[in-house]
């Protein structure tokens, strides 16, 4: 499981272990908080590719799906 305060995941950099739209680098671009202040949805956009891709934090959690950091 991914841990990440939810201050710094704005400009941060993601791996996908498996190939988003034909890109595996991200970083996120955007994001989305609920009333009290929580972040519920992350924007991220392909580093080569520029398409952009919206999650739910929980997805970003998944150590198995996704690396903090560009690998």
């Amino acid at each position: 499981m991914n841990v990440f305060p939810e201050s710094q995941l704005h400009l941060s950099k993601w791996t996908a272990y498996s190939a988003v739209n034909d890109d595996t680098h991200f970083w996120v671009t955007y994001t989305f908080t609920d009333s009290h202040g929580h972040v519920t949805r992350v924007g991220l956009q392909g580093v080569n590719n520029r398409v952009p891709i919206e999650l739910r934090t929980e997805e970003l959690q998944d150590s198995d799906r996704w690396h903090m950091g560009w690998v």
